[in-house]
């Protein structure tokens, strides 16, 4: 089995993330969308960073799915460790952004409290190690550690804190 590829799984990632960008730039309480995928002063705030109308900022850690659907997973794959072997957090745990989102290949875009997900993650996984499915996945020099969490699971829990649209 080869190794997974960051920087080729990061190129795949950049047209779902315009996806976002776009849809995002599209909202009438927006005033304007950043791409900051590309600028390392930004790798700990978020992905995108949102200008509303009333001049909030805001920034959203973008997790793009190219190869899956929500017909062929219900699941997000919510990374915990960036590297086990060097303890470094990854996914929603390793970014300061306010929002965290999943951009399938089929459009359905889910955007989630940050600060939210985690606490119900740390919360179910505290009452249960075992609540969600734990995997590794083998990178070219480190492995990263990632839950496999029930959309539906998600939304449930995370209520008004859980939102899914769709994105053209």
């Amino acid at each position: 089995m080869a190794a997974y590829n960051f920087p080729g799984k990061q190129r795949e990632s950049y047209e779902l993330v315009e996806k976002v960008r776009a849809w995002l730039a599209r909202r009438e309480d927006v005033a304007e969308v950043i791409d900051l995928q590309s600028d390392p002063r930004f790798y700990y705030r978020g992905d995108l960073q949102i200008t509303r109308r009333d001049g909030t900022v805001q920034y959203v850690e973008v997790k793009s799915e190219p190869r899956y659907s929500r017909e062929n997973t219900p699941f997000m794959a919510v990374e915990r460790y960036s590297s086990i072997e060097r303890n470094i957090s990854g996914g929603p745990w390793s970014t300061s952004a306010d929002f965290y989102a999943h951009i399938y290949a089929d459009g359905l875009l889910v955007i989630m409290s940050r600060r939210k997900l985690i606490g119900w993650i740390g919360g179910e996984l505290g009452r249960d190690p075992q609540a969600f499915e734990y995997r590794l996945v083998k990178n070219e020099t480190y492995t990263t550690g990632t839950y496999l969490v029930s959309r539906a699971r998600a939304k449930a829990a995370l209520g008004i804190f859980y939102r899914d649209y769709e994105v053209a």
